[in-house]
């Protein structure tokens, strides 16, 4: 595992420290000094006790409710071999990846040169990559992969309470709400296209390619139910096999 020098400095007054996992299975402890032995540096240091939604909050914005495992597949545009795998979230909200650490504490590290990650909690597990698109930034889930990626760009927007007491009428909301909001792009060759949840939208997006259009045609044609992130999953899926 290539090492990268930190700059964590006088931040880190004590001593923690993390147990890890890397990915031949070994356990390992893991100071605080080194714990982002795969990151470049370091955003923030703070306490998380909890995930889950705070009193008077519907929803979260993180991905996990407690924590999950993580690993990392990219690093400066290299495929990573051996990471540690640690225990960490997604805050979707702010694009930030948590990593934990020892007394309730926890890590933001700088992630401008990651690539690909995975998030596991208990069954589920979650492919994230980064894409550019409308020049920013950003980690989104990964649908397929192949000559097409599909992923999905997860927002968070929080709405705050908004409840108005007027006497005989009664409006809005006594509690704030995370809402989510799903946004498709299409890849081909690093180059993201927006795609709705439409059909029509979905098929435009494959003009350009005869051979791909007519196998997501073909696909969607024998797909029995309404479209749907299934729907697309399956047809860029269906276009990747055709491919190789």
């Amino acid at each position: 595992m290539r090492k990268v020098t930190l700059f964590i400095g006088a931040l880190l007054i004590t001593i923690n420290c993390l147990k890890a996992q890397d990915s031949t299975g070994l356990s390992q402890t893991i100071h605080t000094s080194n714990i982002l032995d795969n990151f470049s540096g370091l955003k923030s240091y703070f306490v998380a006790t909890s995930f889950r939604p705070v009193e008077n909050t519907v929803g979260s914005p993180y991905l996990y409710p407690d924590w999950g495992h993580l690993w990392l597949d990219s690093m400066e545009n290299k495929a990573v071999k051996y990471s540690v795998v640690y225990e960490g979230n997604l805050d979707l909200e702010k694009n930030m990846l948590i990593i934990k650490a020892g007394d309730s504490k926890a890590f933001a590290p700088e992630t401008n040169d990651i690539q690909a990650f995975h998030l596991r909690k208990d069954d589920m597990e979650q492919s994230f990559v980064s894409v550019k698109a409308d020049g920013v930034s950003k980690f989104m889930q990964r649908l397929s992969a192949g000559k097409y990626w599909l992923v999905k760009d997860i927002k968070v927007k929080l709405e705050r309470s908004n409840f108005e007491d007027k006497g005989m009428v009664q409006t809005g909301k006594k509690y704030d709400e995370y809402k989510r909001e799903a946004n498709y792009y299409l890849l081909k060759d690093g180059v993201p296209v927006k795609v709705t949840m439409k059909k029509k939208s979905f098929l435009a997006s494959l003009g350009k390619d005869p051979k791909a259009l007519a196998t997501a045609k073909k696909f969607l044609d024998t797909y029995d139910s309404s479209f749907d992130e299934k729907a697309m999953v399956g047809a860029v899926d269906a276009i990747n096999h055709d491919q190789d």
